[in-house]
């Protein structure tokens, strides 16, 4: 710097360099604080001659930074240590969500698996229960018409009514309802007409039993095919 210029043209130089603001930096020399509107001479300060400035001595000044400021260096270092923090930070944030977020499905499908091997548990037993009602309540009758020579062996349940067996009877025969037929079938067992709301297996009929049928009217002995 020129010798005519002021400590001040240093101290913004100063504030430049280090990215702080002018009014935190002071001059000192020897202790004492120097007037920075006046230049180093002014300021009383000796300049080393020609032969010690050839010999590299220097006039040294002592700049003071108030305590808490940062320089810009400082300032930078803090700033990408804060800014590589945050990152780290949101990364972490990240890793947790996605983490809940692959939880979250992880569970959602072992709870459709569980629930699905539910549904098909719960199906294979129905059909197991159902197999085992069938065989349990198979029902094999021997039906012979009333007045005809035809017979036919009916295969069915003894757990449905009379209506139900004699709809079945209907629909094996085909004797459908038309203009000629009214009526529905009668079924008897020894010789009284079955109940149609009633049961096989409460109206007493086993397995094998003979059981005749008709085609004519009445109550609930007739099973229509409707």
């Amino acid at each position: 710097m020129a010798k005519s210029t002021p400590l001040s043209d240093l101290k913004v130089a100063m504030a430049q360099k280090l990215s702080i603001s002018e009014d935190t930096i002071t001059f000192a020399y020897e202790g004492e604080e120097m007037d920075e509107k006046k230049t180093i001479k002014e300021n009383g300060i000796p300049e080393p001659g020609p032969a010690a400035r050839r010999a590299g001595a220097r006039v040294e000044l002592l700049f003071l930074i108030r305590a808490g400021v940062e320089i810009g260096a400082q300032r930078a270092r803090r700033e990408a240590a804060e800014a590589a923090e945050e990152q780290e930070r949101q990364r972490l944030e990240e890793e947790a969500q996605r983490r809940q977020e692959e939880e979250q499905r992880r569970l959602k499908v072992e709870e459709e698996q569980k629930l699905a091997a539910k549904r098909k548990a719960d199906a294979e037993a129905e059909l197991r229960r159902q197999e085992e009602a069938r065989r349990n309540n198979r029902c094999v009758l021997r039906c012979t018409e009333i007045g005809g020579g035809g017979g036919k062996e009916l295969i069915t349940a003894s757990n449905l009514t009379v209506m139900e067996v004699a709809r079945q009877l209907c629909r094996e025969l085909n004797m459908l309802r038309d203009e000629e037929h009214q009526g529905g079938i009668v079924l008897l067992h020894n010789g009284q007409p079955l109940p149609g709301r009633q049961t096989l297996h409460d109206a007493g009929i086993q397995n094998n039993d003979e059981v005749y049928y008709f085609w004519g009217e009445g109550g609930e002995a007739v099973a229509e095919l409707g």
